[in-house]
């Protein structure tokens, strides 16, 4: 009786029961008719739970179901009358109960259906309580219950009892009497012998398509075939009556799309399974050629194609796959060979845009019958449009299907009636086709494709074609970082599918290339090919080990979270390797205890295992500490995450999966017996604990739950009392995050503590009972707390904000500003007369208002969570609820005076969230007076907003419009949301208002206010899909808003139609395309919104005759016009014939084109795309370039600049589709070259000529060759009548002049493009150097846009053009555009290594140094903005490398001078990346030049060069991280320790320890080596630090930002360590060197030796107190003893070195081993702290002897 919630749970009791019944069936039997008995005792109404045990026992029960056989009666009186108490109380009929009982008819009908059909069927038999059940379920089905999954069901449970009719004919005659029932109305209703008198509400028509879903869903088959004989033409219930409603459902209802989809869907199901006997009674075909009802369906699958409704696609995907199926069955019953309906879909879909997700489904079902061979041919652009589709997440899925399909249907193809075909052969045929695209995806340079095309592509085409592995292979076995990438995906696939990974030295060689990548992509799959492997007990192997310990320390501060994400995921596959593969091997050992292992350290793997997760424990550990920033600690935590769920043997209850195995403390304690896998320490504690405390939500919430879930459930005592103290401390901060680490704490010693803990906590808790209950104890200090600050806040709100910022004793909302003003004055004791007004705010003034909105804000969470928590705690009945119904009011009315008062946006947020909770728990709460709770604040706030008002509040209130958004997306989304339709009817109502004659715009109008709460629905994703049925009258409400006098009323209509084309249409996916890659065609659009087209039909002819019918020489405009062309011109392309729904725009569109407005023309160009069905591009273009004029005819120039932009509109999206054919485009050209009028000077206006050209760059490989020369001449001519400065051929200025000079420009560089030569080529070089600044600038834009257009022959001469002008181009720096453009378009030009081997030529070879000088003087002047410094500093680094060096070493160092400027944090972040890509051009040349030439100068230029890079690696910027990367990889290269015929990108990380190799192995001699070196270890005093760590001073309400969050000095230090220790081994060699470490001790060596004995006493105490936990969570701290540390241990080594040269320092008072070993202890003593790292882990440590 108490498994019957949970189903598996009763089946296994069952099972139980049965075995008992085997031996003593008569006992249990009687057992279970007695519980089933007392269910029914004394009771004339079931309850809800009665009602599932009845539902379970009849289901699963066999016992039960014979007990109410012989009980039917009974039952169905207990049924029936359940029904009818139900029905009369909505609340239960809405709810669970109204459920239940339907789902109990349900079982009886399907299990009990012998029984129940006399009752029915029967007039000897028929029964009035069967009579009074079925008039419930007819009840329910037309709506009386609101519920509509109740409703749903009882469609179900209503055609189960159809089923139990004795005659199929029976029963269809019964449901044709159903649905007669639901057309007329009610009346008498004759199911059977049974006789109902219906009386139910007015039907909402989802009576209909409940019945129907039922009826498809599980009517038998015969009854849904079998003949009417009340109807004509051998009519049957499928065809005849389903079909016409399931039709209309989908023309029809917008309401519930999801469902009517899937009823038709469901149809086309029963149609395909009773096709013969469908064919025997129709005698004859039902999808014949032009068939009416062939028509429909394919009409019905094409419009809810592009539907946005969630899991409408599936059933749209089934439905093509079954409408084609059917489609395929009938033509071969009927031997018809001819099947053109298979070509009619295919040519749809090819005409479709590729950026429509519903044109793959069709395709892949339709390929089965047409075959890939077919398919290829007619769609040649396929290919590349699953490469699109690659490049588009959302578009993945369906490419990737299509191409599946393909590959299947191909290897049928090939091996049909092959016996002896071989794998190669099929992989050679495959290659013919996709090897090229496939090759060009996996190498290509957009990531995103490269991804999608190995997770989507790759994993099909090894799978179905393996041998295709070694042609891929071949295919990438270049160098490069793309080749790298795509080969690094095709031996991770391969691995995943075969489990092999090759061991070769070469393959070792590139995998480790691949690990140190700059590209995060190629790192990441990389690591995915080492931890993942098919079966997760193959251990790791050696090579593998070695290569993750490589790389793991390389990348723990990444910046992408997803790359941290997946690079958890990786490591955490290795680990279960490793743990799977020793758990194996353990259990092998116990197996085979008794013999002797041939091996010679059998052990060897395990302890290789278990040493591997060791190291990565210490790892992840050691980057803890507050020194890290963010992205290391954040990896880390992720790391230990990875090993604490996979190593340790912590049972997770939540999780079905992911349990560690049942042997794994045998793993453990072998573990533990060699000293590893600690996890627990106190020092992993320490450093978790320090997390708690991190300014970061994400970090303090992963460490908190790292230490709940698999720490020990209670903390030592002494740390428990320190981090409660902190916790308090935390939570009297002003600051917000260390309040809300304040919460972190208290919540993790709450969950960590027992009743010793407790009693050392709360002393002052005397009661027993309250210590025994943790969370009482808890809250009631927090409470006392929150009472303590409530007080002070009472008393001095300013000093509350300083010390203790309550969060509840906000002054009024409405004066926030002139109570905190006095607020202040008050708390200071000063008078506020005489203070004068700043504009900034005060420090006060801040910690109030902070206080105040954070207070707002947690009070809204607070008071949401505990409605959400405790009203479905409370009792249905009893004395008193939990909440009681005046304490829930008083939170509504709290939330309401928030929301209505408040302006603070993020109090208004997390009010709102709160907010939203508290109504769904009341909403869906059984008590009708708390159900009635957010009905009654809906009701207040439409009064409120309709009532006249003396002031504004929506216009100073955030919240107003989300007050209405929180109680209806509280709603329940399963019933009929009342409150949203009542609240939308009202708004709508609203806001037609007209608006009154003395309108005042400076109060809250109420149609505005609607307006604005209208448009606030839409965009909440609570409500999603449920306003979809108010788009119409909103749309027609926005409409006739743009036309309001007010300027408020115009703005709120703007905001709404934004709103709703989102809503309607889906989100932007791209930032530089006008519609939504996703968008829907104009086809499905109308389909979906019917009435929509004759209102936007209606305003477009409404504008065409204001335009027509102009009012006393005005200009009248339709306000509502653009906004009509803006949303046709966001659908896409249709397939669909002329004659298709949305072609009743075309005309209009085409008057639009003489509209006076320019943007109304050049939308309604935009608009006229999509309207047009791609089929006829070719005649409307064909039109509308026959209706241009010719010369001298009248015609306004409005009109024929509309044409041509129409022309150009519908010509770009024809050629971009493909979708014209040569004869159709050489029609087109022939039409636009008999208009060349139009770009002589014979046409006066300079817009209409530059539309006519751009039509031709379009059609300008179509034109024969004569009139492309004849344009190339005119335009060339209007250009040379230009001089400098001059605008136009006489002295009047034309408007559009300079746009048209730009176009010819673009114009003739796209031709010298196109066909190179020199006479072109030189044309454009000569515009470069002789145009205005308009052409100029045309001319370098088209330059750095239009680099896929380019050729080599103009790319070079471009480059030598720019080279040789550029000292005229610096003398002229009265345009900056132009100069920056200048100087960016050289740069673009010599973007790669091989166009900056190119020789200046003469003509710049002697100003070289001078354009450097000029250059660096803008860089060094600093006033010509950080942009076009970053490209003048580019340029003079540039000029370095190319061709002769400049001979004056001047300009050297005041280029070295610069990057050391630029590079430091405090420059802003354009001129660190400029000194960074001028690191990158200029930069290893630098170096190579000091490595062979041996100049002091330059050695010393170099070792300054790398010390900026070292800078630029620790950038918080990555772009600036990457380009000094890319500097660190030509070094080195340049240095000998890479391949010199190709440089790979390394990372940063590794690029960092590469400079520093190169500087210790190269540079290590040189006098500024070790002090460039030293430079980077910061220069802190740790004794200084404790004391103000011990000071108590007053917390200010913001901390200095640091200039750069990504630095890490305390990590960095301990990098530099092992080099530096290198560096003064050879120290006794080099007498400069000596003389800087001699010196460097003298000067540093007491304060190191004073810090360590000052750090050695602040650590000593043996307990950890609440200073030491701060001081643990202090980064300044970390970073100074680690600092501290590193020096140390370099004062060590000098010292050693000095001993051993018998030279001495009186400076320093012990010797290197006295102080060796005071390090050793201070570091044991730090450990136990917490504090100490492990240096050991640390990449490029080089020297055993630093550790």
């Amino acid at each position: 009786m108490e498994a019957t919630c949970s189903s598996s749970s009763f089946h296994k009791l069952e099972q139980i029961i049965m075995k008992l019944s085997e031996s003593k069936e008569s006992l249990v039997s009687e057992e279970v008719s007695k519980l089933m008995r007392s269910l029914a005792k004394c009771k004339q109404v079931l309850c809800p739970e009665d009602l599932q045990t009845v539902c379970m026992f009849i289901e699963e029960s066999h016992l039960g179901r014979r007990h109410w056989r012989h009980h039917l009666c009974l039952l169905l009186q207990l049924v029936a009358a359940t029904f009818n108490s139900v029905l009369q109380n909505p609340t239960a009929s809405n709810g669970e109960w109204g459920y239940i009982t339907v789902k109990t008819c349900l079982q009886l009908f399907q299990v009990m259906s012998k029984e129940v059909a006399p009752l029915v069927w029967s007039e000897a038999e028929s029964s009035e309580t069967l009579q009074s059940i079925l008039g419930a379920l007819v009840q329910v089905i037309m709506g009386k219950t609101a519920n509509k999954d109740t409703r749903l069901l009882a469609g179900t449970a209503l055609s189960m009892l159809v089923n139990t009719a004795l005659q199929p004919a029976l029963g269809a005659r019964s449901v044709l009497t159903l649905f007669q029932l639901f057309n007329q109305g009610p009346g008498e209703l004759r199911f059977g012998k049974l006789k109902v008198d219906t009386c139910a509400p007015s039907p909402d028509g989802l009576e209909r398509l409940v019945l129907t879903r039922g009826l498809l869903t599980c009517c038998k088959n015969e009854i849904l075939s079998s003949r009417l004989e009340s109807l004509p033409h051998q009519a049957c219930l499928l065809l005849d009556v389903l079909f016409p409603v399931v039709y209309a459902l989908n023309k029809e209802q917008k309401d519930h799309r999801y469902y009517c989809f899937q009823v038709f869907s469901l149809w086309l199901q029963r149609i395909q399974e009773n096709l013969t006997m469908i064919w025997e009674a129709k005698e004859g075909r039902i999808l014949a050629q032009n068939s009416e009802l062939l028509h429909q369906l394919t009409q019905l699958v094409w419009n809810n194609a592009e539907s946005l409704v969630e899991g409408v696609s599936e059933f749209v995907h089934s439905s093509f796959q079954l409408l084609l199926e059917i489609y395929c069955l009938e033509c071969n019953h009927f031997e018809d060979p001819k099947r053109p309906l298979y070509e009619q879909f295919l040519q749809r879909i090819i005409l479709m845009p590729w950026q429509v997700k519903a044109r793959y489904f069709p395709l892949c079902a339709v390929l089965p019958y047409v075959g890939t061979e077919k398919v290829l041919d007619t769609y040649k652009d396929l290919p590349q449009h699953l490469l699109n589709c690659l490049s588009t997440n959302h578009l993945c899925p369906a490419a990737s299907e299509v191409y599946k399909a393909i590959l299947q249907q191909q290897h049928k193809e090939w091996a049909k009636g092959k016996e002896q075909v071989t794998e190669e052969d099929l992989a050679q045929k495959w290659a013919l086709h996709w090897l090229p695209t496939l090759s060009s995806a996996l190498s290509s340079p957009v990531s995103i494709l490269q991804s999608n095309a190995s997770s989507y592509l790759l994993v099909w085409t090894l799978r179905l074609f393996p041998s295709s592995y070694p042609l891929l292979a071949e295919a990438f076995s270049s160098g490069d970082t793309a080749q790298l990438r795509a080969w690094v995906t095709l031996l991770n696939v391969r691995k995943n599918i075969t489990g092999v990974l090759p061991s070769d030295s070469e393959t070792v060689k590139r995998l480790s290339c691949c690990l140190h990548s700059g590209e995060e992509n190629v790192r990441l799959a990389a690591l995915s090919l080492l931890c993942g492997s098919p079966r997760t007990n193959q251990a790791l192997s050696e090579m593998e080990i070695r290569l993750l310990k490589e790389f793991l320390p390389l990348n723990l501060n990444c910046d992408s979270s997803s790359f941290r994400q997946l690079f958890q995921a990786s490591v955490k596959k290795a680990l279960v390797r490793l743990r799977d593969s020793c758990l194996s091997q353990l259990r092998g050992k116990m197996h085979k205890a008794a013999k002797k292992s041939a091996e010679a350290d059998p052990e060897r793997p395990l302890a290789q295992a278990v040493d591997f997760v060791e190291w990565l424990l210490q790892l992840s550990v050691s980057f803890l500490t507050p020194g890290s920033n963010y992205q290391r600690k954040k990896t880390a935590l992720l790391l230990l995450a990875a090993v604490l769920e996979t190593c340790t043997d912590t049972w997770s209850p939540e999780k079905k999966k992911g349990q560690p195995p049942q042997n794994m403390t045998l793993l453990l304690n072998w573990s533990r017996q060699r000293g590893c896998w600690d996890f627990f320490s106190q020092r992993n504690l320490l450093a978790l604990l320090s997390c708690l405390q991190d300014s970061t939500n994400e970090i303090r919430e992963l460490a908190s739950d790292l230490l709940i879930r698999y720490f020990p459930p209670v903390f030592p005592e002494s740390i428990a009392v320190a981090l409660f103290e902190c916790a308090q401390e935390g939570l009297s901060s002003p600051r917000v995050q260390e309040a809300e680490a304040g919460a972190v704490l208290m919540k993790t010693i709450l969950q960590k503590s027992d009743s010793v803990i407790l009693k050392s906590l709360f002393p002052e808790a005397k009661i027993a009972s309250t210590l025994q209950c943790q969370g009482l104890c808890f809250t009631q200090h927090l409470l006392l707390l929150l009472q303590a600050h409530y007080t002070l806040a009472c008393q001095d709100l300013l000093q509350a904000a300083s010390t203790k910022p309550m969060h509840a004793a906000a002054p009024s909302f409405a004066d926030m500003g002139n109570a905190i003003g006095s607020l202040i004055m008050m708390g200071k004791g000063q008078e506020q007369e005489g203070e004068e007004d700043s504009v900034l705010l005060s420090e006060e003034h801040s910690l109030i208002l902070t206080c105040c909105w954070v207070s707002v804000k947690e009070i809204g969470l607070l008071l949401g969570g505990l409605a959400e928590k405790f009203l479905p705690l409370a009792p249905t009945a009893g004395p008193e609820l939990l909440l009681t119904l005046p304490i829930l009011k008083m939170t509504a009315n709290l939330f309401q005076e928030i929301l209505l008062k408040c302006r603070h946006w993020g109090a208004v947020e997390g009010c709102s969230m709160g907010f939203t909770k508290f109504c769904a728990a009341l909403l869906n709460h059984p008590d009708a007076e708390l159900q009635a709770i957010p009905g009654t604040i809906l009701a207040q706030g439409l009064d409120l907003l309709s009532g006249p008002r003396s002031s504004s509040i929506t216009r100073r209130a955030a919240g107003f419009p989300m007050l209405f958004l929180c109680i209806l997306t509280g709603e329940d989304s399963t019933r009929s949301r009342p409150l949203l339709a009542h609240c939308i009817q009202t708004l709508l109502v609203l806001a037609n208002t007209p608006l009154p004659q003395n309108w005042d715009q400076t109060l809250d109008l109420s149609q505005v206010s609607a307006l604005h709460v209208l448009q606030t629905l839409v965009r909440g994703s609570g409500l999603g899909n449920a306003l979809l049925q108010y788009v119409t009258p909103m749309m027609s409400l926005f409409l006739k808003a743009l036309g309001s006098p007010c300027w408020a009323m115009r703005n709120a209509a703007i905001q709404l139609f934004s709103a709703l084309t989102t809503r309607m249409l889906g989100q932007k996916r791209s930032r530089d395309d006008s519609r939504p890659q996703d968008g829907v065609s104009p086809q499905a659009f109308f389909s979906h919104y019917p009435q929509l087209k004759d209102i936007l039909l209606g305003e477009l002819q409404s504008a065409l005759e204001m335009e027509r019918e102009p009012k006393e020489g005005r200009l009248r405009l339709c306000p509502s016009l653009h906004a009509i062309l803006t949303l046709l011109a966001k659908l896409q392309p249709g397939a669909d014939a002329l004659d298709s729904i949305s072609t009743c725009f075309l005309e209009p569109l085409l008057q639009l084109a003489g509209n006076p407005i320019y943007a109304v023309r050049a939308m309604a160009a935009k608009a006229l795309v999509p309207v047009v069905p791609a089929s006829e591009y070719g005649s409307i273009l064909l039109r509308l370039a026959g209706d241009l004029n010719k010369p001298g005819s009248i015609l306004s120039h409005n009109a024929l600049h509309g044409q041509l932009l129409q022309i150009r509109a519908v010509l770009a999206q024809a050629l971009a589709m493909n979708c014209l054919s040569r004869d159709a485009r050489l029609s087109i050209a022939q039409q636009i070259e008999g208009h060349v009028w139009m770009v002589t000077p014979a046409q006066r206006c300079p817009l209409i000529r530059s539309a006519y050209l751009q039509v031709i760059s379009l059609l300008v490989e179509t034109c024969t060759q004569s009139f492309v020369e004849h344009i190339q001449r005119i335009v060339t001519s209007e250009l040379g009548s230009l001089r400098p400065g001059q605008k136009a051929g006489s002295s009047d200025v034309q408007i559009g002049s300079a746009v048209f000079h730009q176009v010819i420009a673009c114009f003739l560089c796209s031709e010298a493009a196109r066909l190179a030569g020199t006479e072109r080529v030189g044309a454009v070089c000569s515009l470069l150097q002789e145009s205005d600044a308009d052409v100029q600038l045309a001319i370098l834009t088209w330059v750095v846009e239009r680099e896929e257009e380019r050729c080599k022959e103009l790319e070079k001469a471009l480059r030598q053009t720019l080279l040789d002008n550029l000292w005229s181009a610096l003398q002229n720096t009265r345009n900056r555009e132009v100069l920056k453009s200048y100087l960016e378009a050289l740069m673009h030009l010599h973007r790669s290594p091989t166009s900056r081997t190119q020789v200046v030529s003469h003509k710049l070879l002697g100003s070289t140094s001078a354009c450097v000088g000029v250059l660096l003087s803008m860089a060094e002047a600093g006033s010509s903005g950080p942009d076009l410094i970053f490209q003048a500093l580019c340029v003079a680094s540039l000029l370095f490398v190319l061709g002769s060096k400049p001979k004056d070493d001047s300009l050297l160092e005041r280029w070295c001078l610069i990057l050391e400027q630029y590079s430091k944090s405090v420059s802003c972040e354009v001129l660190r990346l400029g000194a960074a890509r001028s690191l990158k051009l200029a930069g290893a040349d630098m170096v190579q030049n000091a490595l062979e030439g041996f100049c002091p100068s330059l050695t010393s230029v170099a070792v300054r060069l790398i010390d900026v890079g070292i800078y630029l690696l620790q950038d918080e910027v990555q772009e600036v991280r990457r380009e000094a990367a890319v500097f660190a990889s030509y070094v080195q290269q340049v240095s000998g320790t890479s391949p010199q015929e190709s440089c790979v990108f390394i990372q940063g990380n590794r690029g960092l320890t590469c400079l520093l190799q190169l500087l210790l192995e190269k540079f290590g001699g040189h006098q500024k080596t070790f002090d460039v070196l030293l430079c980077h270890l910061p220069q802190v005093d740790l004794s200084s630090i404790l004391k103000e760590l011990e000071a108590k001073k007053v917390i200010s309400l913001y901390k200095e930002d640091e200039p750069n969050v990504f630095a890490e000095p305390a990590v960095l230090s301990r990098i530099l360590l092992p080099f530096l220790l290198q560096m003064l081994d050879g120290v006794s060699t080099c007498t400069q060197l000596w003389e800087s470490v001699l010196h460097w001790l003298r000067a540093t060596g007491p304060g190191i030796l004073h810090n360590l004995q000052q750090c050695k006493h602040w650590w000593s105490q043996d307990a950890i107190t609440p200073l030491h936990m701060k001081a643990l969570a202090c980064a300044k701290v970390h970073t100074a003893t680690t600092v501290l540390l590193v020096n140390a241990r370099l004062l060590a080594r000098a010292l050693e070195t000095l001993e051993q040269t018998n030279a001495s320092a009186s400076e320093i008072s012990c010797s290197s081993q006295e102080l060796r070993q005071e390090l050793v202890l201070i570091e044991q003593l730090l450990a136990q702290q917490g504090m100490a790292p492990t240096s050991t882990l640390l990449h490029g440590a080089t020297d055993a002897r630093a550790f």
